[in-house]
């Protein structure tokens, strides 16, 4: 149910069809009116779709299975931006789902931690356990801005990263890496030791995702490991929308590289060893703007949005399939590719 206190005003469905642009998008959904200006650019399926709909009643529309059946989620979202009521003279009957209840009515009570508050101290504060821990980090919420970590501005910094900086912090490296590669392998080696780690990156991504990020119900009981939990990538399910919790920080990718080149250090010689850490940085930098683009993005190419939407299903609907980021060709080959519709 939407907030007892929530400010009631009433509007005509033509005075609600007038705010159908970027600069003032509104829309009705079950005779109740909802702001969603501040939202349409975060919108999973881009602003584009709900631009289509701007100044008119969605509540068909999110069940439509032509367009997306919306879970419930999307619901709760949508609850966040409530202006008002439709007015008497011009609200309709309501058909109820197969489930004999309105969607807005099946919405639970926040009874994770407030994303208006600094959540870093709320997590290490919580006594969650972990299959209560594991459903509410699942579960989708949306922030008009970015949302706060740490109360200490000093800290905070250091959780922030425009997408930019992946680029110019990782173009610099993988050029001296490759500059060094020079010295012990021709070009034309070193080229097939780039394809070669580039290519590479998406199993590596893949494994990434799945076994790491993705350890979820295997994680030790305990506030500690859920901490660990949602610094590493639980806080980018439950906010998927946060622009600047998107790529990855250069301290834990920096960490994380260390790790894989000494392992690299152990397979390769020099110069190839040289060409295959410049394609793993390569592609690592390719799918780090990818994931962000899938996130903010939009493009009318067939294969694009296809991708945005294979990865966005993996966070609104099904966070245990659909592994891969820049392709699903691994979630293919290891049998983790969506089920259904």
């Amino acid at each position: 149910m939407l907030p007892e206190d929530a400010k009631q005003r009433e509007y005509s469905r033509a005075e609600v069809a007038k705010h159908d642009s970027a600069a003032s998008l509104w829309v009705i959904r079950g005779n109740q009116v909802f702001d969603l200006t501040m939202f349409h650019t975060d919108h999973p399926g881009g602003s584009e779709i709900l631009m289509q709909f701007g100044g008119q009643d969605i509540t068909d529309v999110m069940r439509e299975s032509d367009i997306h059946v919306h879970a419930i989620e999307a619901y709760r979202v949508l609850k966040d931006f409530y202006i008002g009521e439709v007015t008497a003279d011009d609200r309709v009957e309501l058909t109820l789902p197969e489930s004999g209840k309105d969607e807005m009515d099946c919405i639970e009570e926040e009874s994770f931690i407030d994303i208006n508050q600094p959540l870093f101290m709320q997590m290490w504060r919580s006594n969650f356990s972990r299959e209560v821990y594991i459903k509410e980090v699942h579960r989708p919420r949306h922030l008009p801005r970015p949302a706060v970590f740490f109360a200490n501005p000093v800290l905070e910094k250091f959780t922030r990263t425009p997408w930019w900086v992946i680029p110019i912090y990782w173009g610099p490296i993988m050029a001296a890496i490759l500059n060094l590669g020079r010295q012990y392998e021709s070009a034309q080696v070193l080229c097939v030791g780039v394809v070669f780690g580039v290519l590479s990156w998406t199993l590596l991504e893949y494994s990434i995702h799945r076994f790491v990020f993705h350890y979820d119900e295997n994680i030790p009981e305990g506030t500690v490991s859920q901490v660990a939990h949602f610094l590493l990538h639980g806080v980018h399910h439950y906010l998927p929308m946060d622009p600047l919790r998107l790529v990855m920080p250069p301290a834990l990718s920096t960490f994380l590289g260390l790790h894989i080149l000494a392992i690299l250090t152990c397979i390769f010689a020099p110069g190839m060893l040289h060409a295959v850490a410049g394609g793993l940085i390569l592609g690592y930098v390719l799918y780090d703007e990818c994931h962000y683009w899938l996130h903010h993005g939009a493009s009318s190419n067939k294969y694009l949005t296809q991708l945005k939407s294979y990865h966005l299903r993996h966070h609104y609907r099904d966070f245990k399939h659909g592994f891969g980021i820049t392709s699903d060709f691994w979630d293919k080959v290891f049998g983790t590719q969506f089920v259904g519709a």
